[in-house]
Formats: C-alpha cells, structure tokens, sequence
C-alpha cells in the first residue's frame, strides 16, 4: 500500500471540518483569495449532506471500479477520496455498498467527478457524497491496476496533489494546501463575524446597502465607496 502523511492527526481534521461548519467556501475565498483556488465542476450533494473538508486522496479511473478500490482500501481515516474519471458520460463508481465501507474507515467524504448510484441507500450514511453525474449502471471492475494511488489529478483547471485541502459547500469548492488551512479558517472566521456585523446594523437601524457602503456620496464624487456600519 502507497503511504500518504498529513501534518495533522485524524482528530484534527475533525476540529477543522467542526470549524468550517460556520463559515462558508464563499467566506473563505473572499478572505483569503491569493491561498484559495475555485474547483469549477458541478458537484452536487446526494446523501443530504452538503458540507465536505478534508486532505484529499485523488485517484484516476476510465470507468473502472479496481482504481477506486485501491483507493478506498488506502484513504486515511478523516480524509477524503476524490475520483476522477476520465470518461463521459460517466458509469456508477461509488455506491451504498462503497460508501458504508468509507463509514467503517471513517472517511471524510467522498468527491466524484463522474456519477455515482443507490442515492436513496445513501441518505442513511452519514459520509458526505457529491457527484457531477448519478447512474445505476455500476461500472466494470478490471484486473489492471491503477498506476498510481494516490494520483495527482489535473480537473478543472486545477492540480489536486495528496494531502491538499479540499473544501465543500452550497455555494462550491475551493482547494488550498495543508500549510494554510488553520490561518485560512481563521481568516474566514474573522469575516463572518465582520458580515454577521453588518447585518445585524442593517437590521437594528434600518440602513441599506447603499448607506453602509456611502454609494449616493461615492456616485456625487463626494466620498470614497465603503462600508461604514
């Protein structure tokens, strides 16, 4: 078996994902743009589950279930798998059966850039799963190993290496390396706390976008555009 580390333990990781339980990928980014890097693929939720962070642990196929395999028996505990399949339309690579043994290992999650399946066995398992496809034909399982679990994964305009960070949410995913998850979090922490801020002033005193951020003086040429809560 192929050997991956992390600067961070298994009980780490949990604090990290219980913290970016209250900020967003959005926030993130906004905080911390020259660290973050957007994933632009239409993953979608199918358990119920919409929030994933973790190390990732990438893994290449061509609608062959053995690469996902290798991988799933590799994964560490806390961190999560992401499949990317080469092929399109996609086959089922992951489904209930999958995804319970990913619980047993406890797994972060699983991200797949193809189609997985059993979506209403899914929802009883509590391992986030996120899909760009869904199909119940299960993909074949081949005798050809894959050459290398982990992979680094090239999607989407971005490089997905083992142990880099993989962030999910409504709004998307975002990836950043393992050295600035704490500072990035902690940055996004900061900045929900600046907009909870701004809400609550616009709430308690009645004032509008346009007010915090002095558009009607900034459009005059009489000042600068800002909030000013």
């Amino acid at each position: 078996m192929t050997t991956v580390s992390s600067k961070y333990s298994e009980e780490q990781i949990a604090a990290f994902r219980r913290r970016f339980a209250e900020v967003s990928c959005a926030q993130l980014a906004d905080s911390a743009s020259e660290f973050t890097n957007p994933l632009a693929l239409p993953l979608v939720p199918r358990n119920g589950r919409p929030r994933v962070c973790g190390p990732v642990f990438p893994v290449t196929t061509s609608d062959d279930m053995l690469p996902c395999l290798q991988a799933l028996a590799e994964t560490p505990p806390g961190w999560v798998i992401f499949i990317h399949n080469e092929i399109s339309p996609s086959e089922g690579l992951a489904g209930d059966i999958y995804v319970a043994s990913a619980e047993v290992q406890r797994l972060g999650g699983i991200v797949v850039n193809g189609a997985v399946r059993d979506l209403e066995a899914l929802a009883d398992i509590p391992v986030p799963v996120f899909s760009t496809e869904v199909n119940f034909v299960s993909a074949r399982t081949t005798d050809v190993l894959a050459e290398a679990v982990p992979d680094t994964v090239d999607v989407a305009g971005c490089r997905l290496a083992p142990g880099d960070w993989i962030f999910g949410d409504e709004d998307g995913f975002l990836l950043l390396p393992e050295s600035h998850v704490s500072a990035v979090l902690a940055a996004g922490a900061v900045l929900r706390e600046r907009e909870d801020r701004l809400r609550r002033t616009m709430r308690e005193r009645q004032r509008t976008l346009a007010d915090l951020t002095g558009l009607d003086e900034f459009i005059a040429g009489s000042g600068p555009l800002k909030f000013n809560p």
